[in-house]
């Protein structure tokens, strides 16, 4: 009664994985481990780039207000919040659609311009009644030149620290002197 014997040498060999099974098993991992690589690089060139060529003061990812709010039904909203990518350079506020969109070198979608009658808004009677609470401590609106005229634009951020850090950055933006 003993157990059948095999060639213990070809089943060894056999066990062994081959290229094959290796490039298979390891596939998504290595495509997970590329992409991870690309994003770093890609951030580490857009903060170089922010730094040294824009030199701006502060950028960062959040939401603009974008639509027009129905003055007869004040009940429906036809707004609503957009994600954008936004930077303070020099005297002007920047925003892009998103960070890939001023990776690539596309033109803004909008900016404004802090000369004159500039800087920081507060939140009118309309704009406390079509924001929710919750939202109302993280609203930041910010008015200037637009590219025709006075422009008062409204913008989210995702924290008080992001909320002081953007407040800070328009307030002297606006208030500095006008040499750039």
């Amino acid at each position: 009664t003993q157990p059948p014997r095999g060639n213990l040498f070809e089943n060894l060999f056999l066990s062994l994985p081959t290229d094959e099974d290796l490039r298979r098993t390891y596939f998504w991992e290595s495509c997970r481990l590329g992409e991870r690589e690309r994003e770093k690089f890609a951030i580490s060139k857009r903060k170089s780039r922010l730094d040294k060529l824009w030199k701006a003061r502060w950028h960062d990812v959040i939401k603009i207000k974008e639509g027009k709010t129905s003055s007869e039904s004040p009940i429906k909203k036809s707004w609503s919040w957009e994600p954008i990518f936004a930077l303070i350079e020099g005297h002007r506020f920047i925003w892009w659609r998103s960070e890939k969109h001023f990776d690539t070198g596309e033109s803004p979608l909008g900016q404004i311009f802090f000369a004159g009658h500039s800087g920081l808004a507060g939140l009118s009677p309309l704009d406390l009644r079509e924001f929710a609470t919750e939202e109302i401590p993280f609203i930041v609106s910010v008015f200037g030149r637009g590219l025709k005229e006075q422009q008062k634009i409204s913008l989210l951020v995702g924290s008080a620290d992001a909320k002081e850090s953007l407040e800070d950055a328009v307030l002297s933006a606006s208030t500095d002197a006008k040499s750039d």
